[in-house]
Parts: C-alpha cells; sequence; structure tokens
C-alpha cells in the first residue's frame, strides 16, 4: 500500500464517526384514524442526529387557549408548531392502531441545516403558533413548505402546474365518508371556493398526496426518497386512495320519501277544506303541522348558519354558498304557522298569509338556485342537496295551498 493510499484509508478512518452519526430527515405520514378529528390523516418531519430524534409536528391545538371557542366559530383558529420526541410521537399513532410511512429525504448537510433551522425557528415559542385554513394552512402544507424550502422551491415548481383535476371537495367527501354526519356537515357548509380544480401541489394539503409527490420526485435524476418503510413492522404497505360511492340517488330517494309523507298527510285535510266553501284550509292534522315544522326547522337553522359563515367569519372555505338557495332562511316566517298547526290551533288571516308566503318564496329560491346552473360562475358541486330538497320544498308549499 502506497504512503496515499494509508493517508485515504486514515483519512476515512476518522471520518466514520462523523458519516456514522449524520443527520437525516424523515417524513412521517399516518394514515387516517377511526375518530371524525384523524380522518384526513397526520404527517410531520423527523429530524435524526445520532441517538437525538425529533419529530417536528405542526397539527396541535390547545383548548385552553384565549377565546378557543370564539376563534374556532370565526375562523381564526390557531394551531401550534411543537417538537418532540420522535419515538414517543410515532409510538402514540401506533397505540391508536394506524400505519405509519417513514420516508427518508436524499438531503444535503447544507438542505438539511436549512430545514432544521426552519423547523427550529416554528417551534420557538414565540412563533409557534400559527393561524389554520383548513385546507390551505394545515399540518400538512406546512410540512410541504419546509421540504420545499430546502429543495429551494423545487417542490413547487414540478407541482405547482400539473392537476388531476381534484377538487377540494372531492378530497374532503372521500376522507369523511366513513363518518356520515362529518361528510353531510362538511358538504353542506362548504361553499363555491372549494370546486375549483387544484394544482398537486394544493393537492399536498392532504398528508397521503404530500407522501405520494415526494416519493414520486427526483432531483437531479436520482430519487428524493431514498429509503421508505412502513411501521408497524410487516404491515401492508398499500396506500390506497380513499373513494365514495355516488349519493345522488340516495339523496333523490329520501327528498321524495319525505315529499311523499307531506302529501299523504295533507290529503285528509285537503278533502276536510273541500267539505264546503267555509272551511278553513288550516283545518289540518296536527301530524301534518309536526311534519311541517320537523322539516322548516332544520332548513331554517341550516340557511342561517350558511348565510352567518359566508358574512360574519373568516371561513372562506364556505363562502358564496349555493346552498343558500335550498336552505332558505326564509323559513324562520312560516314557524309560527306550522307551530300552531301542530299544536291543534287555527291561524288568523294574516298568519296564514305569512306563511304561505315564506314557503312561496323559499320554492322560488330553490328554483332560482336550479336556473343559475346554467351560468358557469355558479358551478358549486351541490347537486346532491338540489336532489333532496326541491321536492320536499314542493310538498310543503303545496300543503300550505292544498284547500285552494
Amino acid at each position: 500500500m502506497t504512503r496515499v493510499s494509508r493517508a485515504i484509508c486514515a483519512l476515512c478512518l476518522l471520518l466514520l464517526p462523523a458519516l456514522a452519526f449524520a443527520k437525516e430527515v424523515w417524513l412521517a405520514t399516518i394514515e387516517p384514524g377511526e375518530l371524525y378529528w384523524q380522518r384526513f390523516g397526520h404527517n410531520a418531519l423527523i429530524v435524526r442526529d445520532g441517538d437525538q430524534d425529533i419529530s417536528y409536528n405542526f397539527g396541535y391545538f390547545d383548548f385552553a387557549q384565549e377565546d378557543f371557542l370564539l376563534r374556532f366559530m370565526r375562523g381564526r383558529m390557531l394551531y401550534q408548531a411543537i417538537a418532540l420526541d420522535a419515538d414517543v410521537d410515532i409510538d402514540g399513532y401506533l397505540q391508536e392502531g394506524r400505519r405509519v410511512w417513514l420516508q427518508r429525504l436524499a438531503l444535503s448537510p447544507a438542505q438539511v441545516d436549512a430545514l432544521e433551522t426552519h423547523l427550529k425557528w416554528h417551534v420557538a415559542p414565540e412563533n409557534r403558533d400559527y393561524r389554520y385554513d383548513y385546507y390551505t394552512s394545515n399540518c400538512s402544507t406546512k410540512i410541504r413548505d419546509a421540504i420545499d424550502l430546502a429543495l429551494a422551491g423545487a417542490l413547487k415548481s414540478v407541482n405547482a402546474h400539473r392537476s388531476h383535476g381534484e377538487t377540494y371537495r372531492r378530497f374532503t367527501r372521500a376522507y369523511a365518508a366513513p363518518v356520515p354526519w362529518l361528510y353531510l356537515g362538511t358538504d353542506l357548509l362548504l361553499g363555491q371556493p372549494v370546486d375549483k380544480p387544484l394544482s398537486l401541489w394544493e393537492e399536498m394539503f392532504i398528508p397521503g398526496e404530500l407522501k405520494r409527490r415526494v416519493r414520486e420526485m427526483s432531483i437531479d435524476g436520482a430519487p428524493l426518497v431514498a429509503e421508505e418503510i412502513v411501521l408497524p413492522a410487516g404491515a401492508n404497505p398499500t396506500d390506497v386512495w380513499p373513494e365514495v360511492r355516488d349519493q345522488r340517488p340516495t339523496f333523490a330517494a329520501i327528498g321524495l320519501m319525505l315529499a311523499a309523507l307531506i302529501v299523504l298527510a295533507a290529503r285528509p285535510a285537503r278533502q276536510a277544506a273541500n267539505a264546503g266553501p267555509h272551511a278553513s284550509i288550516y283545518n289540518r292534522p296536527r301530524l301534518l303541522g309536526l311534519l311541517q315544522f320537523s322539516l322548516a326547522l332544520p332548513m331554517a337553522i341550516a340557511g342561517t348558519v350558511l348565510a352567518l359563515l359566508w358574512l360574519a367569519t373568516d371561513h372562506s372555505s364556505a363562502w358564496r354558498n349555493e346552498n343558500l338557495f335550498l336552505f332558505s332562511p326564509i323559513w324562520w316566517l312560516a314557524l309560527p304557522g306550522f307551530i300552531a298547526l301542530s299544536a291543534g290551533g287555527k291561524l288568523t288571516d294574516k298568519l296564514q298569509r305569512l306563511t304561505r308566503f315564506a314557503a312561496t318564496l323559499a320554492l322560488i329560491s330553490v328554483a332560482l338556485g336550479a336556473f343559475v346552473k346554467v351560468f358557469r360562475s355558479f358551478d358549486q358541486s351541490n347537486i346532491e342537496w338540489l336532489l333532496l330538497i326541491w321536492p320536499v320544498v314542493l310538498a310543503l308549499t303545496w300543503s300550505t295551498r292544498r284547500g285552494d
């Protein structure tokens, strides 16, 4: 062995400890859980530095935070970035029975340092709080942006101008589908902004989509993901994108069924009203009044909530909601009449006219909601709710005029 060779070998031996403890960055992606707040999955970045593994997690909030409930209602919720022991963090998800994908990112030492500096800044007490948004500023978008910073913008440049044609609403429906009330509630409250086609960059608000994009990406011809494992050991590594079946037949069937109940309840009252020229058109069974009230009240509440979300909060994903055509707050005007009828009372002429007027306006609103679909600017994906509501409102309006 020459002197030069011996020198090289000696240098390598000196560098081995440093190489053995070189910092690594792992993207951890946690699959969706059973609880409603776990339905969209989660992710974190783990920095390994020798025996120290730190998990940087942007998914925490504090119920004890000042004005927490008010902030939540107004769309001004604050989340926190925190640093945790990675083993403890990951073990918590495994104990819940959720698989965890770990992807080691092929980053240079300089890139790792830049990423770690960025993450440490975010978890500092004075910086850890951030304004949360369901789609544009959440636990996954924060991780996405951190990786993009380390890559000097390469992640965004590759994905910002590509699209699968998916929307925020489609992702929300797919991931919320296993929890019916979550599916119905979110779909009803989301407005036009969530129906625009997304770029692949925007799709990464879902942790699973960030994992896929990172897996597919190459830097200077080399894969960005140098290694990938799934925990627990032996778990099925297959990751299937969730899908939701077409709900239009179900919504239409429910709407027709409710309309049929109204018609059946109103028919005997119509026959009684036709018995004589002076019979009151509101001489209906209590069952009909109770049914009218039970359907009109949820529509009035829903319409009020939709209007408040648009006009009085910062929930931008709920703005310009076309479901306001279908769930009209005007139903509040009809409720006094329906309450009196369900109690077996009689209405004054003024209250009769008010009830009819409110029901007629609500029907016109539904018709307008269907008509505006011919214009491209009204492109909200709410056909399911239209199929549910129009027969109900038509039957309710008819039932208030059945003595004519």
